[in-house]
């Protein structure tokens, strides 16, 4: 039996879809990931007011395709229920601003000790970033293929 033209052009079209959530996820994921090593802040630091001028200039865009990223991946989670999907979603509205959220009650009320709030927003940004880097890299090794066999079968 043969698929019709506009039940393959669905297909691609949701394949691209789920692409493009990927490379988004990927997007974060990249763009966070200098923020961790100490070298970044140092030569920030070296440079002084130019990198001071640098980093406004880049921000609002930057900041203004994060918010996009997440934005496009949850959408398309919610459309998709792609389990992996559904994972980035959570690392991002969880680790990115849950804990962020939290960190004031935990420092008010003395239910952690110092070391907690140290610590867990670490965590939850190494997290934040290896995941948007290493599930898209899966999808885009595996993951495809194993999507495109699925649909394969379905026709």
């Amino acid at each position: 039996m043969q698929a019709t033209g506009s039940s393959r052009s669905q297909e691609q079209s949701d394949e691209f879809r789920l692409n493009r959530a990927y490379r988004c996820f990927a997007f974060l994921g990249i763009i966070t990931f200098p923020a961790q090593f100490e070298a970044v802040n140092d030569i920030l630091e070296h440079w002084g007011v130019l990198a001071e001028l640098a980093v406004m200039v880049v921000a609002l865009p930057v900041l203004s395709g994060m918010v996009y990223a997440t934005y496009y991946g949850i959408r398309q989670k919610v459309r998709f229920r792609h389990r992996p999907l559904v994972f980035l979603s959570a690392v991002s509205i969880i680790c990115g601003g849950g804990i962020m959220l939290s960190i004031p009650y935990w420092d008010s009320s003395g239910h952690a000790g110092p070391h907690v709030t140290d610590y867990l927003p670490f965590v939850g940004f190494e997290l934040y970033i290896w995941a948007n880097i290493l599930i898209p890299a899966w999808w885009f090794i595996r993951g495809r293929r194993h999507y495109r066999s699925k649909a394969a079968l379905r026709d």
